[in-house]
């Protein structure tokens, strides 16, 4: 019994020192990808009153590329961005809800979480974009709400997007 408990001091050992003898910088250099376009959101806030729509601008530094994804089965899919909450006062399903399917909806093999907005980047430097978001008319005063979303690139998609938008609910 005493043996067991050696070999498993020492394996621990072992392992722990290895470990610990190994490189720590986890930085990896950012390569360029190819035909893709780094993009922002042009609005930093919108506005909006509860029932009513409202949409705000992509805004590419570069056309991107038609191609087809055989893995993700779309036609056309250079503009792929991912939306996902990350703050805000307003309630998902009370306040507001997505019209656009969750990342992994679309494919399991994209292992993020958030909601899957694709478009064609390849027609036009500027994307407007509505209808991803019902805006709920609960019917109670409740003052203004809002709502934090973050935009990401999703799986390898060409269009390079890290922004956030701010939406203002009023009653």
């Amino acid at each position: 019994m005493k043996k067991i408990v050696n070999i498993k001091s020492l394996l621990a050992v072992v392992v722990g020192l290895t470990l610990a003898s190994c490189d720590q910088d986890v930085s990896v250099p950012d390569i360029p990808r190819e035909n893709s376009s780094a993009a922002i959101v042009k609005e930093e806030t919108v506005s909006v009153q509860e029932g009513n729509t409202f949409s705000f601008t992509i805004e590419q530094e570069n056309l991107v590329e038609e191609r087809f994804d055989g893995q993700e089965f779309f036609d056309v899919v250079s503009g792929q961005i991912g939306i996902r909450v990350i703050g805000g006062t307003a309630t998902l399903d009370e306040d507001f809800s997505f019209n656009i399917p969750k990342i992994f909806d679309v494919s399991p093999f994209l292992l993020q979480d958030g909601y899957y907005y694709g478009y064609d980047a390849s027609v036009s430097l500027e994307h407007i974009v509505n209808n991803v978001i019902t805006i709920i008319n609960d019917g109670q005063t409740e003052g203004t709400e809002t709502i934090e979303l973050q935009f990401f690139p999703v799986g390898i998609a060409s269009v390079i997007i890290n922004d956030t938008l701010i939406v203002e609910i009023n009653d």
